[in-house]
């Protein structure tokens, strides 16, 4: 059964259920074997064994309670001594929701709204660059205002979340699954928005690499970031090493292209 938030987007071939579906292919909660073999794939995260699961499970976002970032699924997990957390982000074809600018517009039709100085803070700790180009908040910086506000939301919230359960290490999946309902052209176009986000996050960070792409199965970490300290905010926990990877469930079960494409 859906968690009930979820029930009118409960549909075969879309993410929510699909991820719902892939965890429970034998009737009981079993890790997919996508995600095992992408942990197994990197040295850092090698032998990690999945403890427990939370659907739907929120974490707080500075600077209020308002807005917090949703998880399809936060996964606590151990590998011998250490703990790692792990958040899932499913796809079909959805888009990373909208841009910076466009959630900005967005929160601005509220009667209160602190989301500028949430965007202030996940620019600044993540890139060290401010969002507005004035001092009273309303312009947008040109550098980010097309960027998608979900992805910058996403990594945040795994870094809090593993920061909150004292965890060691933290990993954000990104879970693709191509169905009889998906377009293949939104699909490629999710990869690319994705690959151009975290080679912009990398180039921030001191990591310069203009040929950056990430594969299906491929985990890659612990990003550098970059200490910074955002005034009046509290503190991004840089302390903990992230990894980034992304997975795919083929559901049509015709392979019409590479995915390593």
């Amino acid at each position: 059964m859906p968690p009930d938030r979820k029930r009118k987007h409960w549909t075969p071939g879309r993410s929510a259920c699909e991820l719902g579906r892939v965890w429970t292919a034998n009737g009981e909660p079993e890790t997919p074997t996508e995600l095992t073999q992408l942990l197994n794939s990197h040295d850092a995260t090698r032998g990690t064994v999945i403890r427990r699961g939370m659907t739907e499970y929120e974490t707080q976002l500075p600077p209020g309670p308002s807005g917090p970032r949703c998880h399809d699924l936060v996964l606590l997990a151990e590998q011998g001594d250490s703990t790692s957390t792990i958040c899932v982000e499913a796809k079909a074809d959805e888009p990373f929701g909208g841009t910076l600018a466009e959630e900005l517009q967005k929160a601005r039709k509220r009667p209160s709204t602190r989301f500028p100085e949430r965007l202030d803070w996940l620019t600044r700790s993540l890139l060290g660059l401010p969002a507005f180009s004035d001092e009273g908040h309303e312009t947008l910086s040109n550098q980010i205002r097309g960027l998608p506000y979900q992805l910058f939301a996403a990594i945040a919230g795994t870094l809090l979340e593993a920061e909150f359960r004292r965890s060691t290490k933290a990993v954000l999946v990104i879970h693709e699954f191509r169905t009889e309902k998906t377009e293949d052209r939104k699909i490629e176009h999710n990869a690319r928005e994705l690959e151009s986000f975290l080679r912009f996050l990398l180039q921030q960070n001191g990591a310069i690499d203009d040929n950056f792409k990430l594969r299906y199965g491929q985990l890659i970490g612990p990003l550098p970031f970059i200490e910074r300290d955002v005034t009046g905010v509290r503190k991004m926990p840089h302390g903990i090493p992230l990894f980034v990877g992304k997975i795919r469930t083929d559901r049509t079960g015709i392979c019409t292209r590479n995915p390593e494409g």
